[in-house]
C-alpha cells in the first residue's frame, strides 16, 4: 500500500476534499463451484401504484467556510470518511462521501479523470449514503442521499445537481418536503439518471422510507421523479409493502426503461426476497409500471442493479449454500419473468456488499467484499458467466464500503489506515479509453486562434472533435464572427486549431471557444480583448 501526501483545501459549504489513490493484487477467494448456479421464481402481485403530487421544491442555499487537510490521492481527513458516490463522463467525475467530523455529505469534482480533485464542499443537512450519477454523459451531474432523521423527522428528499464538477457555483440541492404528507425515517437510499424527456427530468430516485399516508407502511419501495409537465414539481410513488431495508436503482440508455430494486423481508414466508419494479421512464405517471416478487432458494438481500439494451443484472448476497455468496439474476429481454442466474462468487468464505455497472455492449463489472478484501469481476455476456474474482486492496467490510462509477471505469472505496477510515480510488475497474480535451491557449493578431489539445494523460485519440470559435461584441454589437471545424481524430498529446480569420471592427469583445467529442470529453474558454481594425488584442 502506498501512502502518501499532498496538501489540499476544503470549503464547507461547509466543505472540504479529496486526492486519491490506486492499488491492486491478484488474488481469488477458492470457489465452491464456479459454475453453480442457482434458481429463482417471480411473481407479479396484484397491487396498484400509489402516486401524490408535490407544488415544488425548496432550495438549500450554499455555505462556503475555508479549511485545510492533507490528503494524498484519496479523500483522507481527520476523522472517518465512508460511503462513497461517484459518478463519471468522460474526464469529468462527481463524487461525494460522508465525513464523520463534519457529520455532512463533503461534493467535489475532477475534470481530469481522477487524477486530482476539486476542494470540496457540503450543505450542513447531515445525511448520509450519497449516490451520484451523470445525466447526458458530459459534466452534467445528480445526486441524492439519505436524510438525517433529524431533519424534517427524514421525511424529505433531497437532489444534487451540477453542470460543472470544477465550478462549485453550479452546485445546488434542492428539496421536495413530504413530512407533512407523513413521510419519515428514511433508510436508504440511490439514483438514476435519463437524458430522454425534459431538461429536468434528471430520472428516478428510490428510497427506503415509511409514511402514515394512505394505508401507510413501514420502510417501504418509494421512488421519486419530476413532474413531466411542471420543472420543479415533484411526484413521490408507490407500492404497499413493509419491511425493505436496501435498494439500488438503473434506467436503460437504450430502452429507457427503469428497474428499481429493493430486498424485503416477506415475514409470512419467513424469507427475504427481491421487489423489482420495472417503470417505462419516457411515460413515467402513466404509462408501464409493474412490481415484481423474486424468491431465490434461500434469502436475498443488499442488491446491485444494471441495465442495458434490455440486458438486466441484478446482483445480490445469497445465502442458500450456509454461508453468503453472490448470485446473479439476469436476462436479455427486460422480462423479469425470465430471469436466468449465475455465480459471482461461490466460496467456503462469506461475500457481500455487492455492487454492478454496465460497461459497453454485454461487459459488465461488479465488485464485492470478503474477508476485508475488495474484488472485483467482469461479465462479457450480460451476466451469464464471471471471470474469477480479482483482489483490489483491504476495505472496510460494510454496506456501500464502495461504488462503481459510471460505465464501470473505476471505482472508490473505504480504506482503514489504522489510525481512521479514508477513501481511495482504483482505476481502472474496466478499463474505458478516455480523451481529456482541453483549450490551452487563445491568442490575439490579425484575428483569434484557439488551440486544443488532447491532454497527454489521455488514454485514446479524440474521435469526431467539433471546434467552435465565437468573438462578439465592439462598437454598437457590430462585431458577430462565428468559426466551426472538424477534426476526424485527435491523438494522445496531439493539437488543432481553430482561426476566426480576418475580423474588421473596433472596441471591446468577448472571445468563447468550445470543443467537444464523440467520447463525451469536452472544454470550454472565455477570454476579454479588444478589436483595432483588423488587429484583435486578446487580455
Amino acid at each position: 500500500m502506498k501512502n502518501m501526501k499532498k496538501t489540499t483545501y476544503i470549503w464547507a459549504i461547509t466543505l472540504v476534499i479529496a486526492g486519491l489513490i490506486i492499488t491492486s493484487a491478484t488474488s481469488i477467494p477458492a470457489a465452491q463451484d464456479a459454475s453453480g448456479t442457482s434458481s429463482v421464481s417471480v411473481k407479479k402481485p396484484n397491487l396498484e401504484k400509489q402516486t401524490l403530487e408535490m407544488a415544488a421544491t425548496g432550495e438549500v442555499e450554499l455555505q462556503h467556510k475555508a479549511m485545510t487537510t492533507d490528503l494524498y490521492g484519496a479523500f483522507e481527513l481527520e476523522g472517518d470518511q465512508l460511503h462513497p458516490g461517484f459518478g463519471r463522463s468522460g474526464a469529468y467525475m462527481s463524487a461525494a462521501f460522508y465525513d464523520e467530523d463534519l457529520d455532512s455529505i463533503i461534493w467535489t469534482g475532477s475534470d481530469d479523470d481522477g487524477a486530482t480533485f476539486l476542494d470540496g464542499v457540503y450543505w450542513d443537512l447531515g445525511g448520509d449514503y450519497p449516490s451520484i450519477k451523470t445525466w447526458d454523459n458530459s459534466p452534467r451531474f445528480f445526486g441524492t442521499f439519505v436524510t438525517d432523521y433529524f431533519d424534517l423527522n427524514g421525511g424529505a428528499t433531497y437532489l444534487f445537481e451540477c453542470t460543472d464538477p470544477m465550478g462549485t457555483e453550479t452546485y445546488a440541492i434542492t428539496y421536495w418536503d413530504w413530512s407533512g404528507y407523513g413521510w419519515y425515517d428514511m433508510m436508504d437510499a440511490d439514483i438514476a439518471c435519463d437524458n430522454s424527456e425534459n431538461i429536468w427530468e434528471w430520472g428516478i430516485s428510490s428510497y427506503v422510507i415509511s409514511t402514515t399516508y394512505g394505508d401507510g407502511y413501514t420502510d417501504g419501495p418509494t421512488i421519486i421523479y419530476s413532474d413531466e409537465e411542471d420543472e420543479g414539481s415533484g411526484w413521490i410513488s408507490w407500492y404497499y409493502y413493509d419491511g425493505c431495508a436496501h435498494t439500488d436503482v438503473d434506467i436503460d440508455p437504450v430502452t429507457h426503461m427503469g428497474y428499481v430494486v429493493y430486498d424485503w423481508e416477506d415475514t409470512t414466508a419467513g424469507v427475504w426476497k427481491l421487489l423489482v419494479r420495472k417503470i417505462d421512464f419516457a411515460t413515467i405517471e402513466t404509462g408501464y409500471d409493474e412490481m415484481f416478487e423474486i424468491t431465490g432458494t434461500g434469502n436475498l438481500n443488499r442488491p446491485a442493479i444494471a441495465a442495458y439494451d434490455d440486458q438486466v443484472i441484478i446482483l445480490a448476497e445469497t445465502d442458500e449454500n450456509g454461508n453468503k455468496d453472490i448470485v446473479c439474476l439476469y436476462t436479455d429481454t427486460g422480462d423479469m419473468t425470465a430471469l436466468q442466474t449465475s455465480f459471482v462468487a461461490d466460496s467456503s468464505d462469506d461475500e457481500v456488499f455487492p455492487d454492478v455497472r454496465h460497461a459497453e455492449d454485454d461487459t459488465y463489472a461488479c465488485t464485492f467484499v470478503s474477508d476485508g478484501v475488495l474484488y472485483q469481476s467482469i461479465s462479457e455476456d450480460g451476466g451469464a458467466t464471471w471471470s474469477d474474482p480479482e483482489e483490489i486492496d483491504e476495505c472496510v467490510e460494510e454496506y456501500k464500503t464502495a461504488d462503481i462509477t459510471d460505465f464501470a471505469a473505476q471505482a472508490m472505496y473505504e480504506l482503514d489506515n489504522g489510525a481512521d477510515v479514508d477513501i481511495w480510488r482504483v482505476d481502472p475497474l474496466y478499463e474505458i479509453l478516455t480523451p481529456i480535451l482541453e483549450i490551452t491557449s487563445i491568442t490575439g493578431g490579425i484575428g483569434v486562434t484557439a488551440t486544443v489539445k488532447n491532454k497527454a494523460t489521455a488514454t485514446a485519440p479524440a474521435t469526431g472533435v467539433e471546434l467552435g470559435l465565437t468573438v462578439t461584441g465592439g462598437i454598437l454589437g457590430l462585431i458577430n464572427k462565428n468559426v466551426f471545424d472538424t477534426v476526424a481524430s485527435l491523438a494522445i498529446d496531439g493539437e488543432a486549431t481553430i482561426s476566426s480569420g480576418l475580423i474588421f471592427g473596433l472596441g471591446a469583445v468577448e472571445i468563447v471557444a468550445t470543443v467537444t467529442c464523440a467520447e463525451g470529453s469536452s472544454d470550454e474558454e472565455t477570454a476579454d480583448g479588444t478589436q483595432i481594425i483588423i488587429f484583435t488584442n486578446v487580455n
